[in-house]
């Protein structure tokens, strides 16, 4: 009798100590939430890397399947494994066919980009364009602005979302008529704008040697590279730093209706 219940006591003892270990040996989810912005990421090496589901149980991807793509990144989870934490990406290729979750050092920020074109913005456009190429387009502007010492000026910005969405320009509305009906506090008399719904030439902002609209939808198109120095020329020529930008990207490449209206404006000095 006394062996007997050892033995059931050792069992009992054996059996819970491995179930411990199975639930400190897997994945916890420690936190998990939406990334503070969209962001495009890339594969930071060509070596072979898992994409798992969230509990770190089944993989579903491996990155050196996809070395040119660029990933969206949607979530972000701390993962905990044997006492040690780590950050984990929920990333979505650009189709939305591919998604899952990697560890965050296994991908370099910013889009893929092809080397043959040193100006290319390595976006790759869906098609059709979508949202998230929308915010992809504007955070890869807007980051290249920053970088160059370019400042959005909150009141300039809402004075372009005024006219852009609009689809009008000074001409038809005066600055200081669309200031006022947004309540700013701009100098009408010290603004200078561009207006163009659609940009005319989109064509050659993508690719100036040979028009290949296509070339935005694998990464090798030039037109994030093309608007930011269009904005940057412009607002050197006025002397400013300060500016205001609206864009809307809509349709298709492929089908040739791929559109893009932009406003920019800036306070010259």
């Amino acid at each position: 009798m006394v062996i007997l219940v050892t033995t059931s006591l050792f069992s009992a003892f054996l059996f819970g100590t491995i179930k411990a270990n199975a639930q400190t040996t897997g994945y916890q989810v420690i936190s998990n939430q939406s990334a503070s912005r969209v962001a495009p990421y890339h594969n930071a090496n060509n070596e072979s890397h898992y994409i798992w589901n969230l509990s770190h149980t089944i993989k579903l991807h491996n990155l050196e399947n996809f070395s040119t793509t660029t990933w969206t990144l949607e979530r972000v989870a701390i993962l905990s494994h044997n006492g040690k934490k780590a950050v984990y990406f929920n990333v979505t290729d650009r189709t939305g066919q591919f998604s899952g979750w990697v560890w965050h050092g296994f991908l370099k920020g910013g889009p893929y980009q092809y080397h043959e074109d040193s100006n290319a913005d390595g976006l790759n456009l869906s098609d059709p364009a979508n949202t998230r190429d929308f915010s992809m387009l504007g955070n890869y502007i807007y980051g290249k602005l920053s970088a160059d010492g370019y400042l959005a000026q909150p009141d300039l910005m809402k004075l372009t979302q005024y006219y852009g969405t609009r689809h009008t320009n000074n001409l038809n509305t005066p600055f200081k008529d669309a200031i006022m009906s947004e309540n700013m506090t701009l100098d009408p008399t010290n603004l200078v704008g561009i207006f163009e719904y659609p940009v005319s030439d989109l064509t050659k902002m993508i690719d100036p040697n040979t028009g290949d609209i296509l070339l935005e939808d694998t990464g090798n198109g030039e037109l994030g590279n093309t608007v930011t120095a269009q904005i940057e020329n412009f607002l050197k020529a006025n002397h400013t730093t300060r500016y205001g930008l609206w864009f809307n990207l809509s349709g298709s490449a492929s089908n040739g209706t791929l559109s893009l209206d932009l406003v920019y404006m800036g306070i010259k000095n």
